[in-house]
């Protein structure tokens, strides 16, 4: 009688982990529960529905860099099955990528439909049952197997795999079976500053910005900067909340702004500005091209600083430079609230990855039970690490399932 494997979350991991597993074993009966009635769904809808599959990074260090929590973790496994491994994974199995300036990989496609296609298609082919609508309420370890309570359904397995992502009442089972879970928060999340002064310039956005949040130190970001009748998003936002999330939440999401709308050396900014008081002082200042910003962007800046568009550079004194430095370089915006990406929702916590396998991604304290993906305590910055750690946990959990089964 072959081995029966549960594999609990239809998501990126749990697919992962079910074809690598069955391409390599295919006389196991393996079976992926979904809860809900959807499969892959934050492969469909990531990337603005393009599915931002990995990311250019190859370097295990460098890689590993971009995760706020677990990148320490993930660092030597990225060795074994890391973004080109992902790449080659996908290429052999008739899905072309390709790589963005920015580093972002997608399929050739330019649309999440063809990865979807990809893992449903490979684990029909390869046997693997799944089962929709199946809500897991308890899960208990009896001897070398695990015991499994959905809503209307008992079953046992010899090898359960946990490919949840973030859900409470998870956390709680799992809890209940004296594994350590890190408190979830949420990560990779946007802005609120309702009835900010820029609103009127929502949809305007700046290629290159620093971000930096006041109440906390050595807290900076860049990339691009998105204005929003909400508030700010984009990768120079995402990335800050990503990487002081826990900060963020002890501050009750409540917080100031800092934002360098060029990423300005403003040492160098101010010294422009005081040479041209001297070079260029009957030139107006309300003509300066150099900021490279956005014509109503700097428009705007440009009246906070309270100058006039008659103004010129032999005029404008100490404290206009100073003045208009600190809209350039330090523009203060107050942030109350955050928005997420529903089901590109991300969240720091999870299974307290000392009690994880780096190997094998094995549950070190249960026998036959296996975490990947976000269940466990690691998020990433957005460029696709996210989906490339559910990746490289779905391939080395499968690895050890089908060595040890």
């Amino acid at each position: 009688m072959s081995k029966k494997v549960a594999i609990i979350g239809g998501g990126a991991a749990g697919y992962f982990t079910a074809i690598n597993l069955a391409e390599s074993r295919p006389e196991l009966d393996i079976t992926i529960y979904e809860g809900s009635n959807k499969l892959l769904a934050k492969v469909l809808v990531s990337g603005g529905g393009r599915c931002n599959v990995t990311n250019r990074i190859e370097d295990p260090i460098l890689l590993s860099q971009k995760y706020p929590r677990g990148g320490l973790f993930l660092e030597s496994v990225f060795n074994i099955f890391g973004s080109k491994e992902t790449k080659l994974w996908f290429g052999e199995r008739d899905v072309p990528l390709k790589t963005e300036d920015d580093g972002r990989v997608f399929p050739a496609s330019n649309t999440s439909t063809t990865i979807y296609n990809c893992l449903t298609r490979l684990a029909s082919q390869n046997g693997v049952s799944v089962r929709l609508g199946k809500r897991l309420t308890s899960i208990t370890q009896q001897d070398e197997q695990w015991a499994l309570t959905f809503k209307e359904e008992q079953l046992k397995c010899d090898v359960l795999v946990m490919a949840t992502g973030s859900n409470p009442k998870v956390y709680q089972m799992l809890g209940n079976q004296g594994i350590e879970i890190v408190d979830p928060l949420p990560s990779l999340f946007t802005f609120n500053a309702k009835k900010h002064h820029l609103a009127d310039l929502a949809g305007l956005s700046v290629p290159k910005a620093f971000t930096s949040i006041k109440q906390i130190k050595g807290s900076k970001e860049n990339g691009p900067l998105l204005i929003t009748h909400w508030g700010f998003s984009a990768p120079s936002v995402l990335k800050l909340s990503a990487w002081f999330a826990r900060d963020l939440a002890h501050l009750d999401y409540t917080f100031t702004l800092l934002i360098n709308w060029g990423a300005f050396d403003r040492a160098e900014l101010k010294a422009t500005f005081q040479e041209y008081t001297q070079t260029k002082p009957k030139d107006k200042v309300y003509s300066w091209k150099e900021h490279n910003l956005p014509k109503r962007l700097w428009q705007v800046l440009f009246a906070e600083s309270e100058l006039r568009e008659y103004t010129n550079w032999s005029e404008i004194g100490k404290k206009g430079i100073e003045r208009l430095l600190n809209k350039l370089c330090a523009y203060e915006v107050d942030i109350k609230g955050k928005s997420t990406f529903k089901e590109e929702f991300v969240t720091a916590g999870g299974i307290n990855l000392e009690q994880v396998d780096p190997n094998t991604f094995a549950v070190n304290t249960h026998n036959n039970l296996y975490a990947v993906g976000e269940v466990i305590d690691i998020d990433a910055v957005t460029g696709g690490f996210n989906f490339q750690a559910a990746w490289t946990g779905g391939y080395l959990a499968a690895k050890a399932i089908a060595g040890k089964a």
